[in-house]
């Protein structure tokens, strides 16, 4: 089973600087074009792995760089876990 999850972002600007802000903490990740199948304004996505993705939450947080949402594979489909703004971005 897939477990790495993809976070997408609004525009190519805020997907760099969480890239940038995952690095400068050590989080692993991977920035990937975005699955056609996920809407999103942005081309880009970032790959996570699902054990990290406590700690990416709390660096997108920490550097204003909140995902529009963060994805699972489930098959060949994408799934939605979660539409992320700064009031539920704990949730899950």
């Amino acid at each position: 089973m897939n477990t790495d999850l993809v976070a997408v972002f609004a525009t190519t600007h805020l997907t760099l600087k969480a890239e940038k802000a995952l690095k400068d903490a050590g989080v692993g990740h991977r920035t990937v074009m975005k699955p056609r199948k996920i809407s999103s304004d942005c081309g880009l996505a970032i790959r996570l792995e699902h054990s990290d993705v406590d700690r990416a939450k709390d660096i997108f947080l920490s550097s204003t760089c909140l995902p529009a949402r963060i994805y699972r594979q489930d098959g060949r489909e994408w799934e939605c876990m979660m539409e992320v703004d700064s009031e539920n971005l704990s949730g899950g």
